[in-house]
This record gives C-alpha cells, structure tokens and sequence, in this order.
C-alpha cells in the first residue's frame, strides 16, 4: 500500500516534470525560429527580395572583398533574394538558383520581379475576367508596385497591370 502511493505520486511528478520540459524546449524552439527569420545585422527578415542598385555588381564566392568574383551582374533592377548577412555583405540567390556575397551597397530595396513564365497577361485589375494590357515575355524584369494575394500589381515598359504570382520570381507567397 505504501509502495502503490508512492508510485502514484512520483509517476504524477514525473508526469509533470516531462510536461514542464516539453513546454520549456517547445518555447525555446520558437524563440529560436524566431531569430532565423531575422537578419543578425540589420534585424530585416531573412529571406527578402531586394534588387541591383547599378548597371555593374560583383558577386563574390565570399563576404569580402578579397574572395573570387565569380560573375558580374550588368543590369540595374535584377530582383535578387538575401538568404544570409555577414557586416556589410548580403548573399544573394537570383531567379536561377545561383548565389553569392554582394557589398550591401550595391542592393537596393526597390522590389523588382522577373517574369519566369513565356506570354504572361497582363490584366486591368487583379481578376482573371480583366481585360488584358500587355503579354509579357518570359526574362522581362518589372516593377514590383504591390501584392494583394495571388496577385500583383507591375510596371513594365510603360504599362501597368496586375499578374498571377505563379509567373514571377521575386515576391513571397501571399506577400501584402
């Protein structure tokens, strides 16, 4: 009889002691999901889309000027993903996957986006029924104006317009 009041009240106890621990540790995962999705320098969310602030950028196989260029960006405005900070660098991922360290200098917070689909339309107002604007050609960069949902509203080459995320890269899903 002792022996079963003994176990009922430490199986309580361990019961309780499991349920404080699961509390503690699913509270410091939060904590620590929390902090990836900020970046250590600036506290902007990682990731996030920014762009090329001149017509000659650098990317390099490192956050440092010393590391190897591997290639050259040639176009003010190619919409690019920061996926990590380190001081003064960014490192970058462009539509095609392929990444590196850029000078924080040389990006821009102005969001441009990448039509990735060929004959993309264009719409008067985020609606499937709109009428169409433009068709715009796969490889066309736009200015990114809003997002509102599946939809966003660009401007390209003198026209404005609103087009399905699915046929750009640059933007996070369900970005407002």
């Amino acid at each position: 009889m002792i022996f079963k009041n003994f176990f009922r009240k430490t199986s309580f106890s361990i019961i309780i002691f499991f349920f404080i621990i699961i509390i503690f540790l699913s509270c410091v995962s939060n904590a620590q999901t929390k902090e990836l999705t900020k970046g250590d320098v600036t506290g902007l969310p990682i990731p996030r889309f920014v762009s090329i602030k001149s017509n000659k950028v650098n990317v390099r196989r490192g956050p440092n000027s010393t590391y190897q260029i591997d290639w050259v960006y040639t176009r003010a405005g190619v919409p690019l993903k920061v996926t990590a900070e380190y001081e003064n660098w960014r490192r970058i991922e462009d539509f095609q996957g392929e990444g590196g360290w850029v000078h924080s200098r040389l990006l821009s917070g102005q969001r441009f986006v990448i039509f990735v689909d060929n004959n993309s339309i264009l719409k008067r107002r985020p609606n499937r029924n709109s009428p169409a604007v433009a068709i715009i050609e796969e490889g066309v960069i736009a200015r990114l104006i809003s997002s509102m949902g599946e939809w966003n509203e660009v401007s390209v080459e003198g026209h404005s317009g609103w087009v399905l995320s699915d046929s750009l890269w640059g933007t996070l899903n369900k970005e407002n």
